[in-house]
């Protein structure tokens, strides 16, 4: 309705929907993102009005707004009950788990921040089953202890 427009404020950007889907991510500490599926949205960030195309996705880092087109299935899985990453950073996937399993996750090695990930998990699986399948990657060792994920570089076995 053009008189009474749907509009989804952040602290940092203004999201007007002219007919569409798309996904609004703005969790405290992290750079706000709007990705647009289909159809159009208008968005306001540092006072700039940017008109997005379907597969684009804007943010706004260190006063910089960046626009870039994404795989759009990162940004839907999550309403066919799926945490969905392909080709992210491991400190991307951990920060997304964490907040949805309410857990602590903690990176023994820094050099595994940067191995990226194709995982999907379901978002009705346990944390010990996002663990098994963490695990099967083969490269990383991940264990639970309390309410803390500890993860840190598989040990390759020694052969004769």
């Amino acid at each position: 309705n053009p008189k009474i427009p749907f509009i989804v404020q952040t602290d940092k950007m203004n999201t007007c929907a002219l007919g569409t889907e798309f996904n609004v991510r703005a969790y405290s500490k992290t750079e706000p993102h709007v990705t647009l599926i289909e159809g159009s949205v208008l968005v306001n960030v540092a006072d700039k009005d940017v008109r997005l195309k379907p597969g684009e996705d804007v943010s706004f880092s260190n006063n910089t707004v960046k626009i870039k087109n994404v795989d759009t299935q990162y940004y839907i899985q999550w309403k066919d009950g799926f945490l969905y990453f392909d080709n992210q950073p491991l400190v991307d996937v951990i920060s997304d788990l964490g907040r949805w399993y309410n857990v602590n996750i903690e990176i023994e090695n820094p050099s595994l921040m940067s191995y990226r990930l194709h995982f999907i998990v379901n978002r009705n699986s346990g944390i010990e089953e996002v663990i098994d399948n963490l695990n099967s990657l083969g490269y990383l060792n991940a264990s639970k202890n309390q309410n803390n994920i500890i993860i840190s570089k598989k040990n390759k076995e020694k052969r004769d």
